[in-house]
């Protein structure tokens, strides 16, 4: 089997706005070396420098290590630890195919008391999987339920690829079905929309 069709893997990125906030940083200190006034520069330059290292899922520290962010494969599906977290809860998680009934794709909001809508994938394991180490509630904001909290991530600082995901699924899990529990396209997710009676990607039943 050709290896592009036996693993997909995502990369956190650096986001358009850690992009900026590191450059507003870079260009503070030359400023303030510029007109002679290091001190106030070099507060704001370190405070936008924090904000940026810190940003959950695209800050430029998660982007130099090119942490894993989603990862599918032969052994089954990796959820990436989930950067700014110290909870157990931002740990990685591997689901062997075993375990798995179906990748799930669903909008959630982005925040408490935010009205915007971001996109989050979640494993629904099968019955009598093992439990999760954290996380086995049923995960708020999914519409199917048997999702645990423990097996969804937002996708934030990085980009699902459907066709990439639907691809390597078919080929080393077939009969495991995506789910499309959304009807909102998301621009965190690439690939074509899914019109609105064809709700699984990469099914093979």
């Amino acid at each position: 089997m050709p290896p592009d069709l036996a693993c997909y893997d995502e990369r956190y990125r650096l986001t358009v706005g850690a992009a900026v906030g590191l450059a507003a940083s870079l260009l503070s200190v030359g400023l303030g070396f510029l007109w002679h006034t290091p001190v106030v520069f070099a507060v704001i330059a370190v405070i936008l420098g924090a904000l940026t290292v810190t940003m959950p899922g695209g800050g430029v520290i998660d982007a130099a290590r090119r942490m894993t962010a989603f990862r599918a494969d032969h052994a089954g599906i990796t959820l990436g630890a989930v950067p700014g977290k110290l909870s157990g809860r931002g740990r990685a998680v591997f689901i062997p195919w075993a375990d798995i009934e179906r990748i799930v794709l669903y909008p959630a909001s982005k925040g408490q008391g935010s009205h915007t809508r971001v996109q989050c994938i979640g494993v629904q394991r099968r019955d009598g999987a093992p439990p999760l180490p954290q996380g086995n509630e049923q995960a708020l904001g999914c519409p199917v339920p048997g999702v645990a909290a423990g097996a969804t991530r937002k996708i934030t600082g990085w980009r699902l690829d459907r066709e990439r995901l639907a691809t390597v699924t078919a080929a080393v899990a077939p009969g495991t079905p995506i789910i499309d529990a959304g009807t909102a396209s998301s621009p965190g997710v690439e690939g074509p929309g899914k019109p609105a009676n064809a709700p699984e990607l990469g099914s093979t039943d």
